[in-house]
């Protein structure tokens, strides 16, 4: 027996229960009537087993459903991750949101002194999910979950009416996500095409209306100028050749130099893995997890440091350090650094589980869907990059979570 879902057809809460029921595999219908006119309250999912009002206990409901769909995350970790973007979605996202669009959508009268707070919060809230997007393919974990879709449907009527070109501009990382989902069938079969908001209606109401311009004076007859005198060529002096020279000189790096750079980048590349690794052993811990798929950045790329960034991830924790680093050696992952001529990709699989997954058919199968090229090829670690190729359309960070998503469900 299918579930019915009373709820106001355009609604951007309606639409979130409806994408968490296309990736659970349920059928949904949504009738007009019934219990809202009963009870006055929408929206209500009716079951065979009883009734669910409110979006957000509903969208929760689906979201468990379907446990393969993994809508509520891996583990226990990833579950309460995803409750606290959900919490951050309702509070600090739709509150400001809603003073903002309804009145463009003639819903409320607009309170400008309201909607001028509720631009700055909503400012504030999409740099935060910004920056957590900076070294994160999807809200929690490596999939779509429930914090996906709560946050996408959040801002769906607000990227279609008021965030225009200018104000969505600083947020590349939040708009590369929202494009990420935007390409999902299960988001397709919701919300269609979506079109993004120009420079145009939003942005023209808080234009100031311009003043007519003043008509121009007639100018002066201009006074002939007397003829300059040549200037005599300036002697340079010797101190500033002898400065010259030094600019020069200081043009290349020596070989000090580039060993000391190397040096502080393979640092920086150890730090980001090592703090991954111990990231990445909590999670198992808490939740049985085997296999993790994700990105780094530091390596920018660079075949030979994203190894080095994997063996820091491997390392050996010791417990007595007041910074842990490492302690991941027993989970299986593959990672991915993005430089501007390559990505590269390096695939672990501990000894334990190389009867379960090949890292050699592994690291292929996800190469060959961007025709990637296999480095090195290894039971234990393999490795290989994807070269940029402006002509088909491959760019790293383009391609990036495609690779993700391909090596999550090999």
């Amino acid at each position: 027996m299918p579930m019915k879902l009373y709820a106001q057809a355009g609604n951007y809460k309606t639409k979130k229960a409806l994408i968490c029921a296309q990736y659970a595999g349920l059928d949904i219908q949504t009738p007009t009537g019934g219990p809202a006119a009963q009870t006055g309250r929408i929206p209500v999912l009716e079951t065979g087993e009883g009734c669910i009002f409110s979006s957000v206990a509903i969208a929760r409901y689906l979201a468990r459903v379907n446990r393969l769909a993994g809508l509520y995350g891996q583990n226990l970790l990833e579950g309460g991750m995803i409750d606290s973007w959900v919490e951050f979605c309702s509070h600090e996202l739709e509150v400001p949101l809603s003073t903002w669009v309804l009145p463009v959508q003639g819903i409320y009268p607009e309170v400008p002194e309201a909607t001028k707070c509720a631009k700055e919060d909503v400012k504030k809230a999409l740099t935060v999910l910004n920056n957590h997007l900076l070294s994160n393919t999807f809200m929690v974990g490596n999939s779509m979950t429930l914090a996906d879709i709560s946050v996408f449907c959040a801002l769906l009527d607000a990227m279609q009416l008021v965030l225009d070109d200018g104000f969505r501009k600083p947020f590349a990382n939040l708009m590369r996500w929202y494009n990420l989902c935007l390409s999902q069938p299960e988001f397709k079969a919701v919300v269609g095409d979506v079109k993004f908001c120009g420079g145009g209606a939003a942005a023209a109401k808080d234009a100031k209306p311009k003043q007519e311009a003043k008509p121009k004076q007639e100018a002066k007859p201009k006074q002939e100028a007397k003829p300059k005198q040549e200037a005599k060529p300036k002697q340079e002096g010797k101190g500033k050749k002898e400065e010259k020279k030094k600019e020069e000189s200081k043009g290349e790096p020596s070989k000090e130099d580039l060993e000391k750079a190397a040096k502080d980048k393979k640092k920086k590349v150890v730090k980001e893995g090592g703090k991954r690794g111990v990231e990445i052993e909590g999670a198992a811990d808490m939740g049985g997890l085997q296999f993790f798929c994700t990105s780094v950045i530091e390596p920018e790329g660079d075949l030979e440091l994203t190894v080095e960034s994997m063996n820091a991830m491997n390392a050996k924790s010791d417990p007595t350090e007041e910074e842990r680093k490492g302690g991941s050696g027993h989970i299986g992952k593959m990672i991915f650094s993005a430089g501007t001529e390559q990505l590269s990709v390096v695939a672990y699989v501990p000894e334990e589980k190389q009867a379960a997954l090949n890292c050699v058919d592994w690291i292929t199968a996800v190469l060959g869907s961007q025709g990637g090229e296999v480095k090195t090829k290894d039971k234990a670690m393999s490795t290989g990059i994807v070269k940029t190729n402006a002509d088909k359309g491959v760019f790293p960070l383009k391609i990036r979570e495609p690779m993700i998503l391909e090596a999550n469900n090999f």
